[in-house]
């Protein structure tokens, strides 16, 4: 802000917002007074040029040639811009580790993998959705997002009854089972049946070995950097954060 023209904003108590805003518009960007239209500062505030003659007239102005005349002689006197020094914010010490993890997923979605799940997501229309524990929490936000593209995509877990998927299996094209560990027996259970009833099956695990991951048709491994997932799966690490980054782009890549 031009410190020269600040007393402009002290006399703007009886302003509209959008006056306002017109107003803190030239005191940010001093350069532009003497050098823009009415109707372009209109354009540059979303406001009608109507809005900016009423604000000259409560400024105690004839019109926009005397505002702007006004505004001149303010900044004739010596230049006072307050500069702030730009401050980077500090980051947490983790920060850059959970960066670095979700680059090193990379090394296993690969370009192939996305395209095929670009292709699922623009061929087919129904989608079945599993997660177990915190997965199921995951597998929930990817239905929302499948939800929202048009798509008919229906989400299930350990609570609901078995019977409910062997029902509806046969409606559904692609099966996305999350689990971190690829060996939850009930999302297996389930795998198992999408299989067998022809459904395309996608699966988000950690990158180790797993079955689900043998399982699945396009498998997209994320780095974990929990070394015994079975100790420290209550833990908090990078991959649940990463597996929302990777789903989002997916999505992003599929759609764009």
């Amino acid at each position: 802000m031009d410190n020269r023209l600040a007393t402009l904003l002290t006399r703007g108590a009886s302003l509209t917002r959008a006056e306002y805003r017109v107003l803190a518009h030239l005191t940010e960007h001093p350069l532009l007074v003497g050098n823009i239209t009415v109707r372009e500062l209109a354009q540059a505030t979303f406001v009608s040029t109507a809005t900016i003659m009423r604000l000259c007239q409560k400024l105690g102005f004839s019109g926009f040639s005397e505002f702007i005349w006004h505004c001149k002689q303010l900044l004739s006197d010596t230049p006072h811009i307050a500069v702030q020094a730009p401050s980077l914010p500090e980051l947490p010490v983790l920060f850059n580790q959970f960066i670095a993890n979700y680059q090193h997923t990379f090394q296993w979605v690969t370009q192939e993998k996305r395209q095929q799940f670009a292709d699922l997501l623009r061929q087919k229309e129904s989608f079945f959705l599993y997660g177990a524990g915190f997965s199921y929490l995951f597998a929930e936000y990817l239905t929302k997002k499948l939800q929202v593209l048009g798509k008919t995509a229906f989400i299930s877990g350990p609570g609901d009854s078995r019977n409910i998927f062997l029902s509806n299996a046969s409606r559904y094209q692609v099966f996305i089972a999350v689990s971190r560990s690829g060996e939850t027996e009930q999302v297996l259970d389930k795998a198992r049946i999408a299989k067998n009833v022809g459904m395309t099956i996608v699966a988000f695990t950690r990158a180790s070995a797993n079955t689900l991951a043998g399982m699945a048709d396009v498998h997209f491994a994320l780095y974990d950097e929990a070394v015994h997932f079975a100790a420290e799966a209550a833990g908090v690490t990078s991959f649940e954060s990463n597996l929302v980054l990777l789903m989002d782009l997916l999505l992003l890549e599929a759609t764009g």
